[in-house]
């Protein structure tokens, strides 16, 4: 893939990933599990590893995180964010490029969102000094499974038919 037509697709995700957080921020899914949510930006993520260099994923992982936590919750949750999505990122890309003979889509978004629910509620013990609220974190790895394979059958089926249709074929 050329230069111009990389930087369009990292545009492309990147916005894709900004607006898909945003509207799981502001349009209210009732969950049953206080601090739950869906991660569909996690797809978005999946699209990056599958079509760039790691590099570049980074690139769209933080530049989310960032403009994300800048209109919505501030830049305190960053830690959260930017831990989760960067660590998440790396299990996924690690995934991928080493074991995808191994794993599926699904089961490389639902190590990334159990890696992801990990990382945070590390970084909430660290910041509250307190390791007692890691006994949510069994609930947290229960819904991260469930999520994780939401986002990655919809990671799946776009990537299929992103591939199938060729439409980044030079």
């Amino acid at each position: 893939m050329n230069r111009h037509k990389r930087n369009a697709l990292i545009i492309i995700l990147v916005t894709n990933a900004i607006l898909i957080s945003l509207l799981e921020f502001f349009v209210f899914i009732p969950l049953p599990i206080p601090g739950i949510k869906l991660g569909l930006a996690n797809i978005i993520t999946l699209m990056a590893i599958f079509f760039l260099d790691f590099r570049y994923v980074i690139n769209v992982v933080v530049i989310r995180c960032l403009v994300v936590a800048v209109l919505t919750r501030g830049v305190l949750t960053l830690a959260f964010s930017l831990t989760g999505g960067i660590l998440s990122a790396i299990v996924m890309a690690v995934l991928y490029k080493k074991f995808s003979a191994h794993f599926s889509i699904k089961g490389i978004s639902i190590a990334g969102a159990i890696v992801h629910n990990t990382a945070q509620i590390t970084v909430a013990a660290f910041l509250i000094g307190q390791v007692v609220i890691f006994y949510y974190l069994p609930i947290l790895l229960v819904s991260a499974v469930v999520t994780g394979w939401i986002t990655g059958s919809i990671g799946e089926r776009v990537i299929y038919e992103i591939k199938h249709k060729q439409v980044l074929a030079s």
